[in-house]
């Protein structure tokens, strides 16, 4: 007896995306219709294909062949029916994780030039730190992210994307005691930062670090945009990508500030699920490095990269 496609349509999105729920109401299905579908693929195969215990479904090891060889199929059904222009089968959703600088530099251009490649695609996307980002994507609740200092699990493919500048702000009316400023100068200031583990308050933290001094005191912001805006009212100085400081200087918000140490710079990366790693490799991971190179955000050229405390 031969699988169906449907059965096997079902099979791959419920191993994309973790559980039948989701699978269910991305194929605008019942989920008992989802389940029953399983259960029939599983008397063709003569074997479990999940393994049931956990939070999320599982690909059980002999089965991972099969979703390969179920996405092959699938990729070919939709050539066969014309449907070479609308993406592989993988790339009917994209669920895209990205950090802030990102989404604030370059995102949209992105997302733009990729739906320009995959007619049809619907993106629902999750702005957050670096460190919550791996967690979605280790626990496959995200495809692909574009994060710095990432934390992969085996099934995870991580990609340089380029090097990012840091560059402390501050209000407009500050002047510091010396000029470049240095640590000492910023002793008795509030530093706001996104907070740990975020690699930019590991780069905060190590920049006073290597003048031996701690973070002077402080507060942490969860969102980039909030700290900029906080910085322009007077309320302390932050050290934040050179492309976002930039540009809110640009709109006279803040003022940029000579500093020695210089700051330092960290790395991006695109993340992505060894599921996607076809598309990504041939399409999505060259797209995303040459829009946010356009944009300003990234550097190409390989630098220092900074460590993760």
């Amino acid at each position: 007896m031969r699988p169906s496609l449907q059965q096997l349509e079902s099979f791959y999105w419920v191993a994309r995306l973790g559980s039948v729920h989701a699978a269910a109401r991305h194929q605008n299905l019942t989920q008992p219709a989802v389940t029953a579908r399983l259960r029939d693929l599983e008397e063709v195969v003569g074997d479990q294909l999940f393994d049931r215990g956990g939070y999320k479904l599982e690909l059980k090891s002999q089965a991972r062949e099969l979703f390969e060889l179920a996405e092959q199929i699938l990729t070919l059904a939709d050539h066969f029916s014309g449907a070479m222009d609308t993406g592989a089968p993988g790339l009917g959703l994209l669920r895209l994780g990205a950090n802030e600088s990102s989404a604030m530099i370059g995102l949209p251009t992105f997302l733009s030039r990729t739906r320009e490649q995959f007619a049809g695609l619907r993106v629902q996307l999750h702005v957050d730190i670096g460190s919550e980002l791996s967690r979605k994507l280790n626990a496959r609740e995200l495809d692909m992210a574009i994060l710095s200092s990432p934390v992969s699990a085996a099934h995870i493919v991580d990609e340089a994307l380029g090097s990012v500048d840091l560059q402390w702000i501050a209000p407009s009316s500050f002047h510091p005691a010396s000029d470049p400023a240095t640590p000492q100068d910023f002793a008795a200031l509030t530093v706001l930062s996104l907070p740990a583990p975020s690699s930019l308050h590991s780069a905060t933290v190590n920049w006073f670090g290597a003048h031996r001094m701690r973070l002077p005191s402080g507060g942490t912001c969860n969102s980039m945009a909030l700290i900029i805006k906080l910085v322009a009212a007077g309320h302390g100085i932050a050290l934040v990508p050179g492309p976002v400081a930039r540009e809110a200087r640009d709109t006279g918000a803040v003022k940029l500030l000579k500093v020695r140490p210089a700051a330092p710079v960290i790395d991006y990366y695109v993340s992505y699920l060894q599921e996607l790693a076809p598309v990504a490799r041939e399409k999505l991971v060259p797209l995303a490095r040459k829009v946010f190179s356009e944009c300003g955000l990234i550097c190409t050229q390989r630098k220092k990269r900074v460590p993760v405390i």
